[in-house]
C-alpha cells in the first residue's frame, strides 16, 4: 500500500495567541492534574477508574460529552464523538489506570521543580491533561466544532486492554490517524514503533509426598520450575532486542511436604512476529523437555500484543507531525520504544499512529515517577497546532 498526504489550503493557528491562551490555562491544568493524580485508578480498581472517566468526562468543553459502552468482555470504554461527522475522524487514546494498587503508592502531585512526581503522572495522567488542555484552548479560539474527533479512554491499559483492545482495534478502523498519549522521551521524542508482546503461563505437575521419608529421587514440580526460569532468563538477548522476564512465581504447600505443583507467568517482547513466534517454539521445547524427568507441564499463551511497525503511513504521519512542530519551534524527533502499549493496536489494523505525545516523563511504574512541569504545557501547545493543522491529513 502506498501512501501519500493530502492538505488542503489553509492558515495555521496563530502561534502567540496559541502561547498566551495556553499560558492561560496553565493553572487550571495544574489543578486537573493533581486531582487525576490523587484518584487511585490501580486497573483492578473498577470505582477508580470509573472516578478518573468522570472526572476527565466533567473538564471537557460543554460541547463534548463522554459516553461509556461495555464491550464484548464486559469492559468499559469511553468514548466521544465530535466535530464535522462526514469526515474520518482524527483518534485520541488515553488510558485512565495505573499500575498501583490503593495503599501502595498514593502521595498525591508533588511539585518540586524542574518536575511533578506522583503516581501516574507519567503514565498517563499527563497525557489526559495534554489532551483535555489541548481541547480547552481549541474550544477558546473559537475552532473546536471545524476537527473531526474521536476520543477513547480505556482502564485496562496497563494489563494489556484485554477487554477494551478489540473494541480500540474496531474504532481505529474508522479513522485517519492516530494519536496516544503516552509519555514523551527524555529528549521530548514521540514513538513510531514499539514492540510487541506475549504472555505466557507455564504449569508444572510433579507428585507430592512426605519430605522427611522420602526414598526415591523426588518430582518436585518447585525444583523444575527453578530449572525452567533459568533456562526462560537465559532467552533474553539485548541486542536482538529480545527480552523474556519471569515475573511471579508461585509453588507448593508446606515445607514437609514436596511440592505437587509450581506455576509461573512470564512474558516475551520481541521486533517482529517471526522472532516471537521463534522464541515461543523455544519455550515450547523447553517445557516439554520436564516430561522427561515423569513431570506434566502445560505452557499456555495469555494476553498479547503484535508489534507496533514503523510503516510507511505511520512514517509520512511523523513527517508532518515533525514539520508541524518545526514551525512552532518545536524539534522533534522519533524513537523507537521497546515497551508495548494501545499504539500497537492502532497501528495493527492499518492507521497511521504516533504515540508519546504526552509530557516528558521518567521513571513510570515507580514510586519515583515524574514529568518534566514545562513540557506538559508544551506538549499541549504542540497538540493544538497538530489537531488544527492536521484535521485534513489523508492516506491513500
Amino acid at each position: 500500500m502506498s501512501y501519500s498526504t493530502k492538505m488542503k489550503k489553509q492558515p495555521s493557528l496563530d502561534a502567540q495567541e496559541v502561547k498566551a491562551i495556553v499560558g492561560s490555562l496553565k493553572k487550571n491544568l495544574l489543578v486537573l492534574l493533581d486531582e487525576l493524580v490523587a484518584i487511585n485508578s490501580y486497573s483492578h480498581n473498577t470505582e477508580g477508574v470509573a472516578q478518573m472517566a468522570e472526572a476527565v468526562g466533567e473538564t471537557l468543553p460543554s460541547p463534548l460529552k463522554l459516553q461509556s459502552v461495555t464491550t464484548p468482555k464486559k469492559e468499559t470504554l469511553w468514548t466521544c464523538r465530535y466535530g464535522p461527522s462526514d469526515e474520518d475522524p482524527i483518534l485520541l487514546v488515553g488510558h485512565l489506570d495505573t499500575v498501583f494498587p490503593p495503599g501502595t503508592f498514593d502521595s498525591g502531585m508533588i511539585s518540586q521543580d524542574p518536575y511533578l512526581s506522583g503516581p501516574g503522572v507519567a503514565d498517563m495522567k499527563g497525557g489526559l491533561g495534554v489532551i483535555v488542555g489541548a481541547l480547552w484552548a481549541l474550544d477558546r479560539l473559537k475552532v473546536l466544532p471545524k476537527i473531526p474527533l474521536l476520543l477513547a479512554f480505556n482502564g485496562d491499559e496497563e494489563i494489556g486492554s484485554p477487554g477494551s483492545g478489540q473494541n480500540l482495534e474496531e474504532l481505529a478502523r474508522s479513522c485517519r490517524l492516530g494519536f496516544v498519549f503516552e509519555c514523551g522521551g527524555s529528549d521530548g521524542s514521540v514513538v513510531t514503533s514499539r514492540r510487541g508482546l506475549r504472555r505466557y503461563s507455564l504449569k508444572i505437575k510433579g507428585k507430592a509426598g512426605h519430605a522427611g521419608n522420602l526414598q526415591s529421587a523426588k518430582q518436585s514440580a518447585v525444583v523444575e520450575l527453578a530449572h525452567q526460569i533459568l533456562k526462560l532468563e537465559a532467552l533474553n538477548d539485548q541486542e536482538a532486542g529480545l527480552s523474556v522476564n519471569v515475573g511471579r512465581v508461585k509453588g507448593g504447600a508446606a515445607t514437609n511436604i514436596i511440592p505437587a505443583e509450581a506455576e509461573a507467568e512470564l512474558e516475551v517482547r520481541f521486533l517482529n512476529q517471526g522472532q516471537g513466534d521463534e522464541v515461543e517454539d523455544h519455550i515450547q521445547k523447553l517445557a516439554n523437555s520436564s516430561q522427561e524427568f515423569g513431570l506434566e507441564t502445560n505452557l499456555v499463551r495469555g494476553h498479547t500484543r503484535p508489534p507496533m511497525k514503523h510503516t510507511p503511513g505511520t512514517a509520512q504521519l511523523f513527517q508532518q507531525v515533525a514539520q508541524v512542530a518545526a514551525r512552532n519551534q518545536i524539534i522533534l524527533s522519533e524513537e523507537a520504544r521497546w515497551g508495548a502499549s494501545d499504539a500497537n493496536l492502532l497501528a495493527a489494523v492499518g492507521l497511521p499512529t504516533i504515540d508519546g505525545l504526552g509530557p516528558v516523563g521518567e521513571m513510570d511504574h515507580s514510586e519515583d515517577e515524574r514529568i518534566v512541569k514545562d513540557s506538559l504545557f508544551q506538549r499541549v501547545e504542540l497538540l493544538v497546532h497538530l489537531l488544527w493543522d492536521l484535521r485534513d491529513w489523508t492516506q491513500k
